[in-house]
């Protein structure tokens, strides 16, 4: 493993196709060319998969973190720290068996659609074109754990 990955590795996001490419957000590949750059792609969708589920328990057990029961419209570091409470607290259910309402559990991993999301982004496909920002890390990380 080299040096100049693991730098990087505890600073990183993954997002969807639909959030432009950037030195922080890891995105998926739009056409994978080589088989790490599959495999890579393979382990995103996994990983985007877990953070999804694991969203949809906390806003099943937490209404204020889901659209229906209103929204935050605090200040990001507010929000933050009240999405942190909702994990520790979610966590403490789980520790002591407390269960999810049946009705809240046929909502989990349903995949909500926002109409406020934006399109899915495209790769640029002209070599000429600058990479986008995140090119690189994206690519070291590859070279590094897929390859």
């Amino acid at each position: 493993m080299k040096k100049s990955a693991v730098k990087y590795w505890f600073y990183l996001f993954t997002g969807d196709s639909g959030y432009p490419l950037e030195r922080y957000l890891l995105t998926p590949f739009a056409n994978p060319r080589t088989r790490g750059e599959e495999r890579y792609n393979r382990s995103h969708t996994r990983t985007r998969v877990i953070i999804e589920q694991t969203f949809g328990l906390l806003k099943s057990r937490f209404r204020c973190l889901h659209r229906s029961g209103g929204s935050l419209q605090y200040e990001p570091r507010k929000c933050a720290k009240m999405v942190m409470a909702c994990m520790y607290l979610h966590n403490k259910c789980v520790r002591r068996r407390v269960p999810l309402p049946e009705v809240l559990l046929e909502a989990v991993g349903e995949d909500e659609e926002d109409p406020d999301d934006p399109p899915p982004l495209q790769e640029a496909a002209d070599a000429r074109l600058r990479p986008p920002p995140g090119f690189q890390t994206r690519n070291n990380i590859v070279d590094n754990f897929f390859a």
